[in-house]
């Protein structure tokens, strides 16, 4: 589950974005990474902040895509 959040963060997005779509959405986004094949890659790539390599493939590509484009801006 650490990973979902990590990737959040990487993505510039916060748990209240991720809260936002929904609990039910929220719940899928997790259980999807916590049955990933990819998490080696994932703690990889989270850890050098993907400066050596693309982002490995991820189950929760479209939901992070979704949450970007809901995100509503912040107040100055």
């Amino acid at each position: 589950m650490l990973l979902f959040f990590r990737m959040l963060e990487q993505r510039g997005l916060e748990i209240a974005d991720a809260e936002s779509g929904g609990f039910a959405e929220l719940a899928r986004g997790v259980q999807a990474c916590r049955s990933c094949g990819h998490t080696r890659a994932c703690v990889r790539w989270l850890k050098w902040r993907g400066r050596l390599a693309p982002a490995p493939l991820c189950p929760n590509a479209a939901y992070f895509d979704g949450l970007e484009k809901r995100r509503r801006p912040a107040c100055p």
